[in-house]
């Protein structure tokens, strides 16, 4: 046995049995399969006196100084020794300065554990550090291990309540099921008002994350604020103001800029309570809903530097998120999928919760990578986010599953996406729509649907207080432009695009003025005024080319090369007035002879974007075709439209 996992700690494979499915990646095992790993698998196999004769081989054969304390300490499973138990915690110390958190909450513990009985205050402080690290780490089962020790040591309620809220932590964005722990922290805390303030601060955060209530979340913040601010903890209470101003945001209620400024004031560094809490990230975060991007990149890219020095993984990855956005909204496809891509990957090798890397993932997909691409990591952050009660990601991934399905002319899959996303937002959405931009995608959606009194609903939702100058207003400036022509005022709708395509080149936004332009093109090239839609279409695919947004970019050299052919075809695209491009596709493969389920296939095949097409999307599109053409069956329909073949 110790023969045999020597020899794994030495040899094997970097990577085993994991495909490109971080989904899958992640579910198997939260940390990749590594030598070590494999060791550790051969040692934990055998039994008691097989482990620890195992360990001690192992502590001569690593070569690691870290790695062979760790093996001596595990070789000494029911002894306390001093000695050791320094080697051990000094060992964790380098581990946690080498920012592998996992491992320095391990050493942690066997450090902890030990010291002897006698030293009662040292063993505690290494259990509570345990724990922080297992936070940092998002080791749930070591967080516990190491709170279960500090509770039989009968702690103080601060030290007790510390180890709860390590716990909490170690959850990251998966807080549904922690309300009875922080209901446990609050009891504790009671007479403390630090702990009482560390508790209401993580109820805020999971009111945001699980319970998508930002009124909740709001109470609890400005209750962690006041708290903080009393005991005299500048670092907690910029944390709590920190909330409070992302929350006010959210809900525009109170003064958002004042509150995060006052945060900023207490001068407390980023790192200090972990960077996503700070406010200066929350200020680069306020940047990129501004789209103030020049700001936010400068801001982010401060924060990286201390993340790369300080930070723990999950401080990274999100940092890594916020600069894919700034470069989505900034047209830099290619920048943005490289920052998304180390996202995902430090997210699938830490074991992080993959519902907020897969939206980042998928939106940057949909800008520079490809449609189909953007769709599956949009279905991995769904059900990632769902199963974890992470209610936030889930309503971003189902926003973006309907934006793709909306761009790739699927728009019964837009609208399933959009209403579900609706009904889980209800009453809590955010009055700020600069912090939540899905539904002028929404309202696209239903009226390419022709479900105009429900996209007229949704315009009406429309915050009062929003600026209509803004690129936010300039979203829904296009929305409302596209009901507007449903509704016959064409001239009127074109003039609004206009509009709003001024705003997005002022504010630097190529991709939200390229959609503009070809949103105008296809509302031209409807009413057959084909000189403006190609000027249109021509404009869109210059700013796409440029940001080299490749599945749009195809999306309007399609529209061209269509536009092209109409001249040399009038009569045959008469016979198709009020047809969809999707639709007049069908309407071709059909009208020879496909069946729902082959002509299913052939439009997965023929898109530019790799769609995916179910056989009901077929039916469903079949049943508008014959409705606007006015006929009843498959040889009505190739009647009709030989009818009109130049």
């Amino acid at each position: 046995m110790a023969d045999r996992a020597a020899w794994a700690c030495g040899t094997g494979p970097g990577l085993l049995g994991y495909g490109s499915d971080p989904w899958c990646r992640w579910r198997t095992c939260r940390r990749y399969w590594v030598p070590r790993a494999l060791a550790d698998g051969v040692v934990e196999s055998a039994g008691q006196q097989e482990r620890t004769d195992a360990h001690r081989s192992l502590a001569y054969a690593e070569a690691d100084p870290v790695h062979a304390v760790r093996h001596r300490a595990l070789s000494r499973p029911e002894a306390t020794d001093p000695c050791l138990a320094e080697d051990t915690a000094e060992a964790a110390g380098r581990a946690r300065a080498d920012g592998e958190r996992a491992l320095s909450a391990e050493l942690f513990v066997l450090a902890a554990e030990l010291t002897p009985v006698n030293r009662p205050a040292l063993r505690l402080s290494r259990f509570l550090t345990a724990a922080r690290e297992a936070a940092a780490a998002g080791d749930s089962n070591l967080a516990r291990r190491a709170a279960n020790a500090v509770a039989a040591s009968r702690p103080a309620p601060a030290e007790h309540v510390a180890a709860l809220l390590a716990v909490v932590d170690s959850h990251s964005q998966a807080l549904a099921g922690v309300a009875g722990l922080l209901e446990r922290c609050r009891r504790l805390a009671s007479s403390d008002p630090q702990s009482l303030a560390a508790v209401e601060l993580r109820a805020a955060i999971r009111a945001n994350v699980s319970n998508s209530d930002p009124h909740e979340a709001l109470g609890a913040a400005r209750k962690a604020a006041e708290l903080a601010r009393s005991a005299g903890r500048p670092a907690l209470e910029a944390a709590s103001l920190t909330m409070r101003a992302r929350m006010e945001r959210v809900l525009n209620e109170g003064d958002s800029r004042a509150t995060l400024d006052r945060a900023l004031a207490l001068d407390v560094a980023a790192e200090a309570d972990g960077i996503a809490n700070s406010p200066q990230y929350l200020a680069a975060r306020h940047a990129i809903f501004d789209d103030r991007l020049a700001e936010a990149r400068s801001r982010l890219t401060v924060l990286l530097a201390v993340a790369e020095q300080h930070g723990q993984e999950e401080d990274l990855v999100d940092i890594w998120r916020s600069l894919a956005e700034v470069e989505v909204r900034s047209g830099a496809c290619a920048k943005a999928l490289a920052w998304a891509g180390k996202a995902l990957d430090a997210s699938v090798a830490a074991g992080l919760s993959l519902g907020p890397a897969c939206y980042t993932t998928a939106l940057a997909q949909s800008t520079g990578g490809s449609f189909a691409a953007a769709l599956r990591y949009a279905a991995y952050g769904e059900r990632a986010a769902r199963e974890e009660g992470d209610v936030l990601h889930r309503n971003r991934n189902l926003w973006m599953a309907g934006a793709v399905r909306l761009h790739t002319g699927d728009i019964n899959g837009a609208v399933t996406a959009f209403a579900l996303l609706d009904r889980t937002e209800d009453s809590r959405r955010p009055a700020d729509p600069s912090v939540f931009r899905w539904q002028p995608d929404a309202i696209e959606a239903l009226v390419a649907a022709g479900e105009l009194t429900s996209a007229q609903n949704m315009i009406l939702t429309f915050p009062a207080t929003a600026r209509q100058d803004s690129a936010t207003g300039a979203g829904w400036t296009r929305a409302r432009a596209l009901l507007l022509d449903r509704a016959g005022e064409t001239d009127r709708a074109v003039e609004l695009l206009h509009a709003a395509a001024e705003v997005f080149r002022r504010d630097g936004l190529p991709l939200e003025e390229a959609r503009t332009h070809l949103a105008r093109g296809r509302i031209q090239r409807a009413h057959r005024r084909q000189a403006a839609a190609r000027t249109a279409f021509q404009d869109a695919r210059d700013l796409y080319l440029l940001a080299r947004a490749q599945p749009m970019l195809a999306t309007v050299q399609e529209h061209l090369d269509r536009l092209d052919g109409q001249g040399r075809s009038r009569s045959r695209e008469e016979g198709r007035a009020g047809l969809t491009d999707s639709e007049a596709r069908l309407a071709d493969l059909v009208s020879r002879g496909a069946t729902n389920q082959q002509a299913a296939q052939q439009m997965y095949i023929q898109a530019a974007q790799q769609m995916y097409i179910s056989v009901k999307t077929v039916e469903s599109m079949l049943s508008r075709i014959y409705r606007k053409l006015r006929v009843r069956s498959r040889t009505q329909l190739l009647a009709a439209l030989l009818a009109h073949t130049g």
